[in-house]
């Protein structure tokens, strides 16, 4: 029996009384999982690894969340793809998946530790030489771009929250109309609208609603709250104009 089988197999067997309520969520998350979600050999060893290294579970994204991107990016035909906060690259190698042959992802990851993961897992699963992965501020490495540099098709940003209005800016810059934008944990369990709350990553958030809200580079925008193994957050999603 696989581990998604055995949650919802001890699901069952309970009551729902007995159960709070992120577990409910999260074995709901493993159902889907199951049923809508193939295995993946190196997205499994990506975990392994880096599990291995000593780092938690929670810092990637889900695997239904990720068949999301893989579906977007799909549906728009992207061949370029920007993204923002590497880690250990789970999401990375999910949207280079997705990718034609002659596809390209620019990832940016600002921590040390963080990249040498990633590109220790990007070479184990075969995708080098399509995953570009930079060191460095996002700002610094986006402004070392040569002028004719080609706008990018799809932007995922989940990296530091306090910087996300900086990032949406960065990525308006390099897109074309029709670019997606996908901006990760924007909802922090309904921090944001706490006003109580003055942490920087909440502030940075609210900052970015206030930007997305009538941009004139944005045709359309929204958000959506999700629940989950993840807990309670949600993305926020922009086309370009």
């Amino acid at each position: 029996m696989s581990a998604n089988q055995s949650s919802i197999s001890r699901l069952s067997s309970n009551n729902d009384t007995d159960l709070n309520t992120q577990q409910v969520w999260t074995a709901v998350d493993d159902y889907i999982e199951a049923h809508l979600v193939e295995t993946n050999p190196i997205l499994e060893k990506t975990l392994e690894n880096t599990a291995r290294q000593g780092y938690p579970s929670h810092l990637h994204i889900a695997p239904n969340q990720a068949k999301m991107l893989t579906m977007l990016i799909k549906m728009n035909g992207a061949k370029r793809i920007l993204e923002f906060g590497t880690f250990a690259a789970y999401s990375t190698i999910v949207m280079a998946q997705a990718l034609p042959e002659d596809g390209y992802i620019l990832t940016i990851e600002n921590r040390d530790t963080h990249h040498a993961l990633a590109v220790e897992n990007i070479e184990n699963a075969g995708l080098s030489n399509i995953i570009d992965a930079r060191h460095g501020r996002a700002s610094e490495v986006l402004q070392s771009l040569s002028d004719d540099t080609p706008a990018f098709d799809f932007i995922f940003i989940d990296a530091d929250k306090q910087s996300y209005p900086e990032y949406l800016e960065l990525s308006l810059k390099l897109s074309r109309s029709g670019t997606i934008i996908i901006m990760d944990n924007v909802i922090r369990a309904a921090d944001i609208i706490d006003p109580e709350n003055q942490k920087p990553s909440i502030v940075g958030l609210r900052e970015l609603f206030q930007v997305l809200e009538n941009h004139p580079q944005i045709t359309e925008c929204t958000a959506i709250q999700t629940v989950g193994c993840k807990g309670y957050d949600g993305f926020a999603m922009a086309i370009v104009k």
